[in-house]
């Protein structure tokens, strides 16, 4: 039994610990949590088989691929941002709303203010940072539950963004720096997919490779027992709510050189996909753990199903139903391998 002073999390918070306890289990215990981790990634194999063979000529082609890739990037950063705040067992809700905030700060102080694209990018990452900041602290210090401050913080980023945009659609003089970052290539991959390979690179470095992020599972895992053990609990919590702004911010200026424009209707839409894939994530690779790898095969697999089933000629609503069934089959999912893994 772990000690309260100990300040080791227990197995299903810390990825380390809980690869240790799968180990350790008995072969009729670990082999369902074995299939577990490789059924997700299985998942993808198969849905990949099944939409080449149904259409060789148009899915299974190395321009889909890139296409996939590439339309699930933003969603890929945004759904890594998100994976902080809830491995510190707190919600943010406020994400997507935080990547529009992005996109046209991005968009409205290039076009309309004439700031360079530079200048413009560090101050709506910075701006979208803030946000996330200001959750943390109302969250961590003043002690209101996440839940309430972050859509409490969507509603006022949709209120603000209508302000400052009236409406109206931010597409001229976009700078082509902008455009570049969202539709240029890097060796023939898009840049969009290298920045998200990086990113993700470097939060699963931080997670699994640092004290930081061993201390982030650890207040995931049990808040008391992470404060008795000397961990600095508010300040990795607001950090983690800054980390997660800071992505959605760095996700809204890639999506606003995606679109060569600024919409204040992009960002709410992408809240479902991106809690869909790290629910589903936490099921592969360390099940009922939330996990980087994880999440980016959730993203893939979720957009390699809409993908096919939308050149099979499926109906546009059959998008919407299979990224809400697999939310729910996700949350499910990971609250029994929570219950396997403990």
């Amino acid at each position: 039994m772990t000690s309260t002073l100990d300040p080791t999390p227990p197995a299903a918070s810390q990825p380390g610990k809980a690869r240790k306890r799968l180990m350790d289990r008995r072969p009729n215990e670990a082999l369902p949590l074995f299939f577990a981790r490789v059924a997700l990634p299985l998942l993808l194999v198969l849905l990949i088989v099944v939409f080449s063979a149904a259409r060789p000529d148009t899915f299974a082609t190395v321009d889909n691929l890139k296409t996939v890739l590439n339309l699930q990037a933003v969603l890929t950063i945004l759904a890594i941002g998100l994976l902080l705040p809830l491995i510190v067992g707190e919600l943010d809700l406020s994400v997507a709303a935080n990547l529009g905030l992005g996109v046209i700060l991005v968009t409205g102080l290039t076009s309309q203010q004439g700031i360079p694209a530079f200048p413009a990018m560090i101050i709506s990452i910075a701006a979208c940072t803030a946000v996330g900041i200001i959750n943390g602290l109302l969250v961590s210090k003043v002690g209101i539950n996440s839940f309430i401050v972050t859509i409490g913080m969507s509603t006022i980023l949709t209120g603000l963004i209508g302000a400052y945009t009236l409406g109206n659609v931010f597409y001229e003089n976009i700078p082509k720096e902008l455009t570049e970052l969202g539709q240029g290539n890097l060796l023939g991959i898009p840049l969009p997919v290298v920045v998200a390979a990086a990113i993700g690179l470097i939060v699963w470095y931080i997670l699994s490779q640092t004290p930081a992020g061993r201390f982030l599972y650890a207040i995931g895992g049990s808040r008391d027992a992470a404060r008795l053990s000397g961990i600095a609990v508010p300040r990795l919590t607001i950090g983690a709510f800054a980390g997660a702004g800071a992505l959605a911010g760095i996700a809204g200026v890639i999506q606003a050189g995606i679109l060569g424009s600024g919409s204040p209707t992009v960002g709410p839409p992408m809240l479902l996909p991106a809690y869909a894939a790290v629910f589903l994530g936490a099921t592969a690779f360390l099940p009922g753990t939330f996990n980087v790898w994880g999440t980016i095969v959730a993203v893939i697999t979720l957009q390699v199903g809409t993908t096919g089933l939308a050149l099979i000629g499926a109906p546009f609503w059959i998008e919407p139903l299979f990224t809400g069934a697999a939310l729910i089959a996700a949350v499910a999912a990971t609250r029994f391998l929570r219950g396997e893994a403990t």
